[in-house]
């Protein structure tokens, strides 16, 4: 198949199948995704950037573009994004998978942290939810494996979340593709446990089994980026000296790097960041407890803003390479919460 039918070339208003390209919403390394319309709808649809015709790149994308579709057809459920078919194009049997999928409009969480200035009680009503929603997605046999801010959308409709990407997930019933390499995602968000496969096992020779606690302590660090607007620790370095820096600071407050955040909120972000993973929580169903009966006791001072009002961008300042991990919607983040007014009103 020649350049000219690459999913990268595809332009708006072009049309694929059925479907209208209307706006091209975001690319990775193996999939580039566009608003489409059909029939008047909103759809999104997600192009794998690699064909069965790719040699062996191409026959893993299309195994896990599968294997995506499988794991979404397990799934129902209001905060995770719905799968509504799969096609190929541009030729239909040996043509790029590409998935169909609801819509969701609404920023990505990271993006809503910074535009909407949440308050802690916003903030742990959200992280409920998503406690919920992975408690759903583990008990179904899933691990989404990728979980971080982007990776969340705020719904406009209705302000919940849902749950998106499911690129690098994986089922118990499954066809093994990662051959015992740590599985796809963004590595700053491993856990301490994978980290340590990783290190054990560096020639792959056995596979990781991921387990809902993995999803969690993602979760965790995307709670601590909500609350502070920055990273516990620097992450742009080999797994070893994250592992290290992960050791250094067992106890990671977000409330050190943020006064507005609640003490009992701050706790249970601590706890999902815990390096022994038997001090975590074990299932979704445990975080939401603790930040239901957080917020059934909450005060008045939870309706607080976690941040000031955000400064003019030029007033930023700029952050350096050295750390950078290559998600830019985090760094921004962590640019923006650079330049808060900290001080508690009153």
């Amino acid at each position: 198949m020649g350049i000219e039918g690459h999913p990268l070339l595809l332009q708006p208003q072009e049309v694929v199948g059925s479907f209208k390209l209307l706006k091209r919403l975001a690319t990775g390394g193996y999939g580039t995704v566009f608003l489409a319309e059909t029939g008047g709808v909103p759809v999104a649809l997600k192009f794998a950037l690699y064909g069965p015709q790719d040699a062996e790149e191409g026959s893993q994308v299309d195994a896990r573009t599968l294997k995506e579709v499988s794991v979404l057809h397990r799934m129902a459920h209001p905060n995770v994004v719905a799968l509504r078919g799969y096609h190929r194009w541009p030729h239909p049997s040996t043509g790029y998978l590409f998935l169909v999928m609801d819509y969701v409009e609404g920023p990505t969480l990271s993006e809503w942290a910074m535009e909407s200035r949440p308050s802690p009680r916003q903030v742990a009503r959200l992280f409920a939810e998503l406690a919920l929603t992975l408690d759903f997605v583990h008990r179904a046999g899933v691990r989404h494996r990728d979980i971080k801010g982007s990776n969340i959308i705020v719904r406009a409709s209705d302000a919940r979340p849902v749950l998106v990407d499911f690129g690098s997930s994986d089922h118990a019933c499954a066809a093994h593709i990662t051959d015992g390499r740590p599985p796809p995602g963004t590595p700053s968000y491993r856990s301490p446990e994978l980290l340590r496969y990783w290190l054990r096992y560096p020639k792959h020779l056995t596979r990781y089994v991921y387990q809902p606690t993995d999803d969690l302590y993602s979760l965790g660090l995307v709670l601590f980026e909500v609350l502070t607007g920055d990273f516990p620790y620097p992450t742009n370095v080999p797994a070893e000296a994250l592992l290290g820096r992960i050791r250094a600071a067992p106890n990671r407050s977000a409330r050190a790097l943020n006064p507005r955040v609640p003490h009992e909120l701050d706790a249970i972000c601590e706890r999902m960041l815990r390096h022994d993973v038997t001090q975590r929580y074990p299932m979704g169903a445990d975080l939401y407890t603790d930040l239901n009966a957080a917020l059934e006791r909450a005060p008045a001072s939870w309706d607080i803003p976690l941040f000031a009002s955000p400064p003019p961008h030029d007033a930023v300042t700029e952050e350096s390479d050295e750390f950078f991990d290559g998600n830019e919607e985090a760094r921004e983040m962590r640019r923006w919460a650079r330049a808060q007014d900290w001080r508690i009103p009153g």
